[in-house]
């Protein structure tokens, strides 16, 4: 059980001890109160703003007006035209829905007090005595259902209580027998003036916001009243409380007030639709199990009877609780199935749980990492349908993204850049050159959608799907490359999101950038590999492998380190929290341990120079990268450092990176990309996949001695099991179909499959 369930002997206190659960659509964060219980919701539809043409004018004009500039060595000037005359305006923001509030009645003391999350059956519960009474909640997201139940018990008919529904944003409620309604409406517009973020309502329709109506229904044994705006039940033994929500949202290219679609009819349908609790319960059980079970990771380690944030401080201390590990494990894949599912939004910087109406950075889509981050573990973990909400998004992406290619560059295909919101923004936002001006998204976003034909081999989707995309982005990077000292360069390059010191000044733009130039290095290989598996587009493919002869080499350093610029140039930050120019190591493999060693030792020089220390998702990102240079021991270090705990309220222990009490992952705040670096990083130490070789145990620490992994899945649509006894592989076995090389401590075991599960032992 101490590697599948969270629990604590107090309410949470903050918003980061709270416990989430969600169904992709809808999410919900559990307080546990004992006299005053709340319930954080969230729809993964609601966002401020509406559709709008972001494209600066006369923006390709100043993009190469900055590209003379870059290649003439006019780094600053470079930079400041980029900021001045090509940027355009920032993303929208993610807005709560509101918040279930419950007002029970009790005399006397609580005793016996536990609330929890279960992770193998996605349950939130809290449970105490008060009295001899026996109180009971539990609450789930039911995604077969979209809706979120609770059935609320009592030992005797002593449960008393007062619920209500309200929101931050323009609203009102009203009370209907036993149906509360909130009807309300997101911002029209979120702008960030003098580094302040503001939501702004408006009264003409064109500029109106999102509406929605999120409706609540309580079954119970009690008797029901109307009391102040709130439903009041008195002496129920049981309640069962239903809640759902729809919204206007009609597309990512729909005004959400003009041209909407139907909401509140489909929300009463719905919740009168829902079957009775016990059933709901059922389904979700059937539908969330189902994804869950396909992997188990066992790390070895002792049961422990600790409390989790008590677990958390131990672990600082010891470091000897390797359940833990797992835990937290077991709690990012519980995140990745509750915050994306087929048919929702991906999920954002921070999942699809937000209680701010000022999210940190507007809980958006940072794709220079954090999106892409989220989905690392959903293809390994064997969750390829977890993965459609992103792919659907990329493919909205491509078409909102060819009017950014135009019109600020003037090229053919699609780009995006730095941030991405429910309506596509695809646009370089305003800020610093650093992160604004980077165009390598729509590349790296291509990699998600061809490695989800190399897990999953569905030939189909790469034709019908991935590779149209795919060849929009290329083409873009195709019509932007420049002739540059008889290379081809993307020009002017930044790094997210590092600077350099050049002629006195701090500056982010150079000729050229490592990260940029590996994006569209892989991005190439890959339109390539598709079509040759599909038979198509040989011209197309000839232009990929003529201007991939021309790309220049990776540059090294005068301490050995990969060169981040085109030139070595003294870092800002030398400790900077990203490591973008190591792009080329994780997540694409044109860097390898064993194909380019002397390359991959450059990169361990890097991440040595850049320190271990980082933010939380940067941590994740870090051990990635160590499992990838086959260093078990390092990427421990950085599983241990990640888990340090950060207080959600009172005295904050004062480092950058680490783990919440619910367990969320701190940048700080918030983010919950470092959930997902850490499921995928512990995944690849054990198995790693790429061009028909799967690796087992390539980075094994030495104080994981026994332990096992089964149900992942390597790139051939190969599902793996390994055990291993005194830190070497005991047994594994594949099930799949192809030839394969199985390397184990550097030797290659040549396997064929056919459709069977084969079974080694050593």
């Amino acid at each position: 059980m101490s590697s599948s369930v969270l629990w604590y002997n107090s309410p949470a206190k903050a918003w980061t001890q709270s416990l989430p659960i969600g169904n992709g659509t809808l999410g919900a964060m559990v307080w546990g109160g004992k006299e005053n219980e709340t319930i954080n919701l969230n729809h993964d539809e609601l966002w401020s703003g509406k559709p709008k043409n972001t494209v600066r004018q006369g923006a390709p004009e100043a993009y190469k007006k900055a590209q003379k500039l870059a290649l003439e060595g006019k780094l600053n000037e470079a930079q400041k035209e980029l900021e001045t005359n090509f940027q355009s305006v920032f993303s929208q923001a993610y807005m709560p829905v509101g918040d279930l509030k419950f007002s029970f009645e009790l005399s006397g003391s609580v005793k016996n007090y536990r609330r929890s999350l279960d992770l193998a059956a996605a349950i939130a519960a809290v449970e105490f005595t008060c009295k001899g009474v026996e109180y009971k909640r539990e609450y789930i997201a039911s995604n077969p259902d979209k809706a979120i139940a609770a059935k609320l018990t009592c030992s005797e008919k002593k449960l008393s209580f007062t619920l209500g529904l309200s929101s931050k944003l323009r609203s009102h409620s009203t009370v209907e027998g036993n149906i509360l309604y909130l009807d309300g409406e997101c911002p029209g517009e979120q702008i960030k003036p003098d580094n302040s973020t503001c939501p702004m309502y408006f009264d003409e329709d064109e500029n109106r916001g999102m509406r929605y109506r999120a409706a609540v229904r309580v079954e119970t044994d009690g008797k029901t009243d109307r009391k102040d705006n709130c439903i009041e039940v008195k002496s129920a033994s049981y309640a069962y409380v239903y809640f759902v929500c729809e919204t206007s949202f009609n597309g990512w290219n729909k005004h959400p007030f003009l041209e909407g679609k139907e909401y509140i009819e489909p929300c009463m349908s719905r919740l009168a639709a829902l079957p009775a609790y016990d059933a709901i319960k059922a389904a979700h059980l059937a539908d969330y199990t189902e994804l869950y079970n396909r992997v188990k990771l066992d790390l070895g380690g002792e049961e422990s009877d600790l409390p989790t944030d008590k677990r958390l401080v131990s672990f600082k201390r010891k470091k000897d609780d390797i359940s833990l590990i797992t835990l937290v494990y077991n709690f990012g894949r519980y995140l990745a199935i509750s915050s994306s599912r087929k048919g929702s939004q991906p999920s954002t910087l921070q999942g699809i749980w937000n209680d701010k109406m000022v999210p940190p950075w507007n809980s958006n889509y940072t794709v220079n990492i954090n999106t892409e981050m989220n989905y690392w573990p959903v293809l390994m973990c064997r969750m390829p349908e977890v993965n459609l909400p992103l792919i659907q998004m990329v493919k909205e992406l491509s078409e909102s993204g060819e009017a950014a290619a135009k019109g600020q560059y003037g090229a053919r295909g699609w780009v995006s850049h730095h941030n991405v919101d429910l309506w596509r923004l695809s646009t370089p936002v305003a800020g610093n050159a650093q992160w604004a001006s980077w165009h390598g998204s729509s590349g790296w976003l291509c990699e998600h959608l061809f490695e989800h034909y190399e897990y999953t081999n569905d030939v189909d989707y790469l034709r019908e799907t991935a590779y149209p995309i795919m060849k929009g982005a290329a083409e873009f990077y195709l019509d932007i490359l420049v002739e540059h000292n008889g290379n081809l360069v993307l020009s002017p390059g930044t790094s997210p999101e590092n600077s350099f010191w050049y002629e006195g000044k701090v500056c982010s733009v150079a000729k050229y950038a490592t990260m940029s130039m590996s994006i569209a290095r892989e991005l190439f290989e890959n339109c390539v590999k598709a079509c040759g598996i599909l038979g198509i587009d040989e011209d197309f493919a000839s232009q990929l492998e003529a201007a991939l002869k021309k790309f220049p080499a990776f540059k090294l350093g005068s301490e050995g380190q990969l060169l981040e610029f085109d030139d070595d140039y003294k870092e800002f930050e030398i400790h900077h929290r990203h490591c973008s120019h190591l792009y080329a190591l994780h997540p694409a493999r044109l860097i390898t341990a064993d194909g380019t060693p002397e390359l991959a030792d450059a990169c361990r020089k890097t991440l040595q120079r850049r320190g271990d220390n980082g933010t939380g998702w940067s941590l994740g990102w870090k051990i990635n990268f160590w499992a990838r240079l086959f260093d078990g021991d390092h990427a421990l270090k950085l599983i241990e450092m990640q888990l340090r705990p950060v207080k959600s309220v009172g005295i904050n222990y004062g480092h950058g990176g680490g783990t919440y009490e619910n367990l969320f992952d701190a940048h700080p705040p918030f983010q919950i990309d470092g959930n997902f670096g850490f499921v995928s990083g512990i995944t690849e130490m054990l198995v790693q996949s790429h061009d028909g070789r799967i690796y087992l145990l390539p980075a094994l620490p030495k104080k994981w001695q026994n332990g096992s992994i089964k149900g992942v899945l390597a790139k051939g649509n190969v599902i793996v099991d390994v055990e291993w006894k005194n830190g070497s592989v005991a047994n594994y076995s594949l099930e799949g179909k192809g030839e394969f090389t199985v390397v184990i401590d550097g030797k290659e075991n040549p396997v064929t499959l056919n459709d069977e599960k084969k079974c080694f032992s050593k």
